[in-house]
């Protein structure tokens, strides 16, 4: 026996074991836990083709969009002090980052994890490469066709698996792609400790689309008149004078659809209303209330979905405001955290350094410049420290990395020296006269007043003039 192995056994394990099951609700009672066997997301086929309807499609935009279209950035964890190895691993993240494979780019990357998140699943393959300055490649993954291994301890073995199809076992059947944990990153939409997968909120609003979907097919059935929305009562007529109304009402009055018509006994002919008229018909209020459904889902504001009623100036710059704290900011957050824990750190082994996009905490402009007024009023923030915080390149001015005391001392000290120098240059005009004026007195001379600073001499014109007068 090797002896690191005889120093373990006399050491307590760094980690204790865990007593509780994990996911209890995937094994039933009596039942041995299968170790081997992954475990599957009964994912709906139609989902993907729910993905593309209208209202869904634009839900999952307002989020997609808005991620995809910030800027990033890999910088030092707060507290790690910038260091020439620091900024050589920044260099190598972004190499990396900017380009993940040969056909994405960063933005192109990061819609298909999250247009893939929006549905229920959001990962991507990475592996190392022989390049040091550009080691880590990064492929995008559908993630609904990841199955994973519930009880998985941690090991070198693998942890996922991709298969064929969605919403089904097909392990044995098709040969699977095994992946361990550090080959795979796969984000969760909502996680819960009922499975491994989370949900995403295209399947939270799933029902809502199909409701929407049927009503919105009712609706243009209604509008294009092939669903009529009265029937005739003919009265005590037989069958035949039922075909020729029937044709006659197709041919010369209606034109298209078919009303439904009825006949026998001694009533009298008449309408017969089927359904309400005009926009009751179309269902639109109860069009409104699944569109506002689906914006719930998303945690968006339903005005991103076409409902901009009691909409104005004031009341949408809060829905947008909550937009981002709610659902863009908290999407973009578990992204950026997975990329620097599964990638930056643990793939990489770059643990002083993390990922993170640019604009997530968007300010108010004018509460945040108030906010930053008062700071420097109470010696908290310098200007280029506010700057770097906006992302806004530094100044370069003495005074921008000075806190409020400390330029109030430097002009003070600026100002009390201009001061001296103006009482010195001051003191010597004064004795400069003093001297002059005794000069004067001794030769009994008249002092001549003279200016400070100024000496007076003779003008050229007026000595030219009085040697020609003499001459004459």
């Amino acid at each position: 026996m090797k002896l690191p192995s005889l120093l373990r056994r006399g050491r307590p394990r760094d980690e204790p074991d865990r007593r509780t099951d994990v996911y209890p609700r995937l094994q039933q009672l009596f039942q041995v836990r299968e170790g081997a066997r992954p475990a599957y997301k009964p994912t709906p086929k139609n989902l993907r083709y729910f993905g593309r309807t209208p209202h869904a499609r634009r839900a999952i935009n307002t989020i997609k969009n808005s991620i995809a279209q910030l800027g990033w950035e890999i910088v030092a964890k707060p507290g790690a002090e910038l260091s020439d190895e620091l900024e050589r691993q920044i260099e190598v993240c972004y190499t990396c980052f900017e380009k993940p494979n040969e056909d994405d780019s960063f933005s192109t990357f990061i819609e298909l994890v999250i247009e893939d998140l929006m549905h229920g699943a959001g990962a991507y393959e990475q592996q190392l490469g022989g390049d040091p300055s550009r080691p880590l490649w990064m492929w995008p993954v559908d993630g609904l066709s990841i199955q994973i291994y519930p009880w998985w301890d941690g090991k070198e073995e693998a942890r996922y698996c991709q298969t064929l199809g969605y919403g089904q076992s097909t392990v044995g059947a098709f040969p699977a792609v095994q992946l361990r944990n550090d080959e795979l990153v796969y984000v969760k939409p909502n996680p819960t400790t009922a499975d491994p997968f989370g949900f995403g909120p295209l399947e939270v609003a799933f029902m809502t689309i199909g409701r929407l979907l049927g009503v919105a097919d009712y609706a243009g059935l209604v509008s294009s008149n092939a669903n009529p929305s009265v029937a005739l009562w003919l009265g005590n007529i037989d069958a035949d004078s039922v075909s020729t109304m029937r044709t006659y009402w197709k041919n010369e009055i209606e034109g298209q659809g078919r009303t439904p018509l009825f006949g026998g006994g001694d009533k009298e002919p008449k309408s017969l209303e089927l359904r309400p008229e005009g926009d009751n018909a179309l269902y639109l209020k109860y069009q409104e209330i699944l569109k506002a459904e689906i914006a719930t889902s998303f945690d968006i504001s339903p005005q991103n979905l076409g409902l901009e009623r009691d909409i104005n100036r004031n009341t949408a710059e809060v829905a947008e405001d909550r937009d981002i704290a709610q659902a863009i900011g908290p999407w973009g957050r578990k992204v950026a955290s997975q990329m620097t824990r599964e990638s930056i750190q643990g793939r990489l082994g770059f643990s002083q350094l993390e990922f993170r996009f640019k604009g997530l905490d968007r300010d108010d402009e004018k509460i945040s410049a108030e906010v930053f007024q008062i700071e420097y009023q109470n010696n908290a923030t310098t200007p280029n420290e506010y700057r770097a915080r906006k992302g806004h390149p530094l100044s370069k001015v003495p005074y921008a990395d000075m806190l409020h005391c400390e330029v109030e001392a430097e002009k003070a000290e600026q100002a009390a020296e201009a001061e001296a120098a103006m009482a010195e240059y001051e003191g010597g005009v004064a004795d400069e006269q003093i001297a002059r004026k005794k000069e004067n007195k001794e030769s009994g001379s008249p002092a001549k007043r003279t200016a400070p600073g100024r000496t007076r001499s003779a003008e050229p014109g007026r000595t030219a003039r009085k040697t020609l007068t003499k001459e004459r």
